[in-house]
Formats: C-alpha cells, sequence, structure tokens
C-alpha cells in the first residue's frame, strides 16, 4: 500500500460533499482533494462558508512550511474545491456525503432529515449516495431516526482521525438501519482512495497516539522529493543563513536570493490582493501574514507577530486565536 501512495494523487472520478466548514470540516475536504477527489464544500452559516478556502489554503501552507507538501500542489488542490451556497447544490452529484457540524444531536437530526427530503425529492437511488457523519460522542441512531425510511439505509458514520491529514486509518460505524451493502460501498470507496477503513467495535473508539501521528507525517515528508526553506524573518536572512540560502556574506542585511528558484522557496504563499492594503494595525507596512488556523491577511509579519506574543492572540478580523503565522506575499 505504501508504495502507490503519493504526495498528492491524481484525480479520480469520485466527488465528495463535505458539509460543515469549520477546521475539522476543512482539514476532511483538504484530505480527500489531496488523495485525488472532487469536493463541494458548504455550511449553513455565510462567514464561515466564504472563508473556508482561506482556512484549506492557510493548512495548505503550513503543510509546504513543514515539508509535507510542495507549493506547486496548494493551487492544484485548492482549484478541486468548489463552494456551494446551498445544502441541495452539495448533494447535487455527490456520491459520498460527510456531515462535521457542531456536535449538537438536534443540529444533526435536521440536517440528516434535510439530506434525506433532498434525495428523495431528486429520486437519487439510495445505492448511489452516502449519508456520513464525522460524530464521535453521538448516537447514529439518535442522528438518523428521523431520515426517510428509503435513505436510512444509506446512512453510517465515517470519522476521519484527529488530525485527519495524511492520516489513513478511517473508523467506520453501523447504525441500527445501515444496509449492508452501504457499509461495504463505503469501505470499498475508502480503499480505492488509499484509506485504510476499520469499522467501530462498539466500545473502543480509536485514538492515534503522537508517536502515530508522527509516523504518519514523516511518511508523508518522504515524499517531497525537494527541500523546504524555514521561513526568513523581515529584515532579512540572518547572518548565519546566508550560506544556506546562497546569499553572499558580503551582500549583509536585507541580501536578496540568487535567483527566483531560491526567492521562491522563502516565501510561503503567493501574492494576494492584500498587497496594496496597509495593515489594519499599523496602517504602513503591507499586509503580509496569514493567520492559521481562520486564514486571515489583515496584518503585516510584524505586527502579527506582537498580537501573537500578547496576552490575547486573536485575529483582528474574527477574533479567532490565532495558533501560527505564515507569511503569505513574498519578502
Amino acid at each position: 500500500l505504501e508504495i502507490k501512495m503519493a504526495r498528492v494523487h491524481e484525480e479520480v472520478d469520485l466527488t465528495v460533499s463535505v458539509v460543515g466548514c469549520g477546521r475539522m470540516g476543512c482539514a476532511i475536504a483538504g484530505e480527500f482533494v489531496r488523495r485525488g477527489c472532487r469536493v463541494a464544500l458548504y455550511d449553513h452559516t455565510e462567514y464561515t462558508r466564504n472563508r473556508a478556502l482561506q482556512t484549506v489554503r492557510a493548512f495548505l501552507y503550513d503543510h509546504v512550511a513543514s515539508g509535507y507538501l510542495l507549493k506547486i500542489d496548494v493551487e492544484e488542490l485548492i482549484g478541486r474545491i468548489v463552494l456551494v451556497h446551498s445544502l441541495a447544490e452539495a448533494l447535487e452529484h455527490a456520491e459520498v456525503v460527510v456531515e462535521s457540524v457542531f456536535e449538537d444531536v438536534q443540529v444533526k437530526k435536521e440536517l440528516f432529515h434535510q439530506m434525506g427530503e433532498i434525495c428523495e425529492q431528486r429520486a437519487i437511488p439510495p445505492d448511489q449516495v452516502l449519508l456520513c457523519s464525522n460524530t464521535m460522542t453521538l448516537s447514529l441512531n439518535s442522528i438518523t431516526e428521523d431520515v426517510c425510511k428509503q435513505y436510512r439505509g444509506s446512512c453510517l458514520g465515517m470519522r476521519f482521525l484527529h488530525p485527519v491529514w495524511f492520516i489513513d486509518e478511517v473508523e467506520l460505524t453501523d447504525c441500527d438501519y445501515t444496509r449492508r451493502n452501504a457499509s461495504a460501498s463505503a469501505e470499498k470507496r475508502l480503499k480505492q482512495l488509499y484509506f485504510q477503513p476499520f469499522f467501530y467495535d462498539g466500545c473502543h473508539r480509536r485514538r492515534l497516539t503522537l508517536q502515530e501521528i508522527s509516523t504518519y507525517q514523516s511518511r508523508q515528508r518522504l515524499r517531497c522529493p525537494e527541500p523546504i526553506e524555514p521561513l526568513v524573518r523581515r529584515g532579512g536572512a540572518r547572518k548565519d543563513d546566508s550560506k544556506r540560502l546562497g546569499l553572499s556574506p558580503e551582500k549583509g542585511r536585507g541580501a536578496q536570493p540568487n535567483n527566483k528558484e531560491e526567492a521562491s522557496s522563502i516565501a510561503v504563499g503567493p501574492p494576494t490582493a492584500a498587497d496594496s492594503e496597509p495593515c489594519a494595525v499599523c496602517l504602513e507596512e503591507p499586509r503580509a501574514a496569514l493567520l492559521v488556523p481562520c486564514g486571515h491577511v489583515a496584518m503585516c509579519v510584524e505586527c502579527a507577530e506582537k498580537v501573537l506574543r500578547s496576552a490575547r492572540p486573536v485575529c483582528v478580523v474574527c477574533r479567532q486565536p490565532i495558533e501560527k503565522i505564515l507569511r503569505a506575499v513574498p519578502p
């Protein structure tokens, strides 16, 4: 299996819809597109839906900086994702639907009821769609009990193990209504994408250890043939970095790489529309800091680092906590 695995897989003829554009939903969408699927992303909240691609892009550039992906992969993977603006649109061509909404039984119950009604209205054959829940703590029977009888058998649990990215194992869970051929179809499709599906035993929920996560990440890093240079801070390379970056010692502070290839290895992301806008904090420097996980680009690197070190490190746009900072434009 490992021999067949690739850093990024070629596109396959499988469309997946992910309902819920939070961090988990975006990670699931990202891993599906990395394995070759086309993905439709939907969230009932317009704000969350509109920032979904920024969140996925932030994930991808974070993986580039960590050496798990190459920069050339980012836009290719983003191009496999489409944002849709209604649940009906999300189900239009999807063969697999994965819900990743807030862990509330009533919210999920209503969502599955709506999906069943849409499938019924469109007369979608029950054996041509899988309605899956990523829940870990809630009862699948409770979530799916209001789904119309025709599509209740297409419902099952499909849980992606944290941190989702580069993880092969996926937990499948049958509910009382799940048809046997639905479980078999889910298992077959996951294996085609080089996942390693396994069925929940009813008592032990699989959790990856830090060592297991590290092993998966190390395998992914070995699939990247090119070395990934670390981010250079504002003001140029450090003195001890001059050799590694191909800079002559005589050029001193603020020296530039010798060629375009070296310059491209320093930047974490492509130029964006934010280039022409000043930092929202100092109002002087250009916006160049991509915040993880929210994906907003509203500050210069220096101001973003000050916010990150402050007592309340939150994004100035959405107030979501900042975990790390990536450079969004070339230095």
